[in-house]
């Protein structure tokens, strides 16, 4: 975001263009809207702890942001530490394949370049897998879960889609 961005998201049109835009976002997404609701309602009531999907909590929550954000943030940390679980159990499957960093939602791995093919299936499959256990275990609406893989010769490279 450039500085004229920024100056003008503080002149009273940005502020009327930025509540039209949310207030048509929240029209669109009424379900958010009435957690968010829900939420605020709690942190008002000084409730300081949220939690995940799977029930992992976060405690000292001082701040509305935080309260909405944790739970989303939290639940995708969740899902890729079981996609992560799954690798490690599935790790006879390719064996020249090694995790060596995971950045938010992203899981490098490094392998021999003639079992990258195989290593980017295994990869998306378990990332898929352990998401998927934390969305659909809810019993709620099944929400779909995709993933983004590609093979490159280093992480900053674009590689292949």
């Amino acid at each position: 975001m450039t500085l004229q961005r920024h100056v003008f998201a503080f002149t009273r049109e940005g502020i009327e263009i930025r509540t039209l835009y949310r207030r048509r976002f929240f029209e669109t997404y009424t379900s958010l809207k009435r957690w968010h609701d829900v939420e605020r309602q709690a942190w008002q009531r000084s409730r300081a702890e949220t939690r995940t999907l799977t029930g992992r909590r976060r405690t000292n929550v001082e701040r509305l942001t935080d309260r909405l954000n944790a739970p989303v943030q939290g639940t995708g940390a969740d899902g890729l530490k079981l996609a992560l679980t799954l690798l490690w159990e599935r790790r006879g499957e390719c064996l020249s394949a090694v995790p060596v960093l995971v950045c938010h939602d992203e899981v490098v791995v490094e392998c021999d370049a003639d079992r990258a093919p195989d290593v980017e299936t295994w990869v998306e499959k378990a990332m898929i897998e352990g998401m998927d256990t934390v969305l659909d275990g809810t019993g709620e609406t099944r929400v779909p879960v995709d993933v983004e893989a590609r093979i490159a010769r280093s992480w900053g490279d674009e590689g292949e889609r």
